[in-house]
C-alpha cells in the first residue's frame, strides 16, 4: 500500500458521492418521451435477517446492467422489492418469541435495543424493521436504485396482483391443485429449503428423502411387523439379518390390523406424517428382540434378529 492509498478515505469518497447523486436525482426515473425505457429489478431478498456478502454480489450484477443502460441513453427504472410473504419473516419471529440464543445476540451485536427486539415476536415488526435496514444498506453500496419506487410481496396492491395472475392462469386451465409433501419443522413450522429462501440455521438445509418401508413380519406373531425404512429396496434379495439396538426400549403400536415395532421417534415421525396418534400396545426391550425369527418378504426366508 503506498501513501496515497493510504490516506485515501473510502467511506468519506463513498458519502460524498451518494450525496451528490441523491441531491441531483441521478438515479430517478421520470418519464421522458424521448428517450428509450429498460425496466430491471433483482430478486426480491426474502425478510430473514441481515443482508451478506453474496446478497450484495447479486444485486451488484443488477446495479452494473442499470448504469450501463443509462450510459446508453435509456431511461431506466431501477426499483427494489421485498420478499416478505411465506416463512421468513414467520420463522425470525417465532425465533424471538421463543428467545432464541443465537438470534437475540446477533441482534444485539447489530446494536438493536431490547424494546426492539420485544417488537420482532410480530413477524410484520420484522418486515419493517429489516426493509429500512436493507433500504440504508444499498445506499451504503451505492446502488442506482430509485427508491420512490419499492414494492413489498405483503403490500395490498401486490397481493391484488398476485391474485389477478392466478385468477388469469386458472382461467386458462393452467393451475394444477394437488397433495405434495413439504419440509416441516414440528417447533418453526414450514421450513424453506432452497438456499435462497433459508437463513441457512439449523435444519435449513434439510433434503426431502423417500424411505421405503418394508415390512419383516415375526415368524411366529404374522401380525407383528419389524418395518424396516430403507432407500434401496432392491437389496431385500441379498438380506441376511436385522439390527435392533439393545439398550432401546421399543414401542408396539397399534397400525390397523398390524403391531408395529418401531422406536419412539419413530412413532413421532409417523403421528407427524399421518397426522393420526397412534396407539402404543406395549413396550419391549430391544435386547429381548435379539434371537427372534422374521420372515423377509418378497424372497420368503427366514433371518435372525441381532
Amino acid at each position: 500500500m503506498d501513501k496515497n492509498t493510504a490516506e485515501y478515505n473510502f467511506v468519506e469518497v463513498e458519502k460524498k458521492w451518494q450525496k451528490r447523486w441523491e441531491e441531483a436525482g441521478a438515479f430517478k426515473a421520470d418519464p421522458i418521451d424521448r428517450k428509450k425505457k429498460f425496466f430491471i429489478i433483482f430478486a426480491y431478498p426474502g425478510i430473514s435477517g441481515y443482508l451478506h456478502v453474496g446478497h450484495m454480489r447479486g444485486y451488484t450484477y443488477a446495479d452494473v446492467i442499470a448504469r450501463y443502460m443509462r450510459m446508453r441513453g435509456y431511461n431506466v427504472l431501477f426499483p427494489a422489492g421485498f420478499h416478505a410473504s411465506g416463512l421468513p419473516s414467520v420463522g425470525f419471529a417465532r425465533k424471538i418469541e421463543r428467545g432464541d440464543p443465537a438470534t437475540i445476540a446477533m441482534l444485539k451485536e447489530n446494536g438493536v435495543p431490547d424494546e426492539i427486539i420485544e417488537k420482532l415476536k410480530d413477524p410484520y415488526e420484522v418486515v419493517n424493521f429489516f426493509r429500512d435496514i436493507y433500504i440504508d444498506e444499498w445506499k451504503k453500496f451505492g446502488f442506482s436504485i430509485d427508491f420512490r419506487y419499492t414494492l413489498c410481496s405483503i403490500d395490498l396492491g401486490y397481493q391484488r396482483f398476485i391474485q389477478w395472475q392466478f385468477r388469469k392462469l386458472h382461467e386458462k386451465n393452467l393451475l394444477v391443485k394437488k397433495q405434495h409433501y413439504a419440509p416441516y419443522c414440528p417447533r418453526c413450522g414450514p421450513v424453506a429449503v432452497d438456499p435462497s429462501e433459508t437463513d441457512i440455521s439449523r435444519g435449513g438445509n434439510a433434503e426431502i428423502l423417500d424411505f421405503l418401508i418394508i415390512k419383516f413380519r415375526d415368524l411366529e406373531d404374522k401380525s407383528l411387523v419389524y418395518p424396516a425404512a430403507t432407500l434401496r429396496p432392491e437389496t431385500i434379495f441379498g438380506v441376511t439379518n436385522m439390527w435392533v439396538n439393545p439398550d432401546v426400549e421399543y414401542l408396539i403400536v397399534n397400525m390397523g390390523d398390524e403391531r408395529w415395532i418401531i422406536s419412539e421417534e419413530g412413532k413421532r415421525k409417523i403421528e407427524f406424517q399421518t397426522g393420526k396418534e397412534l396407539k402404543v400396545e406395549g413396550k419391549i426391550m430391544g435386547k429381548d428382540l435379539i434371537e427372534r425369527r422374521v420372515i423377509a418378504p418378497l424372497v420368503d426366508r427366514e433371518i435372525p434378529v441381532y
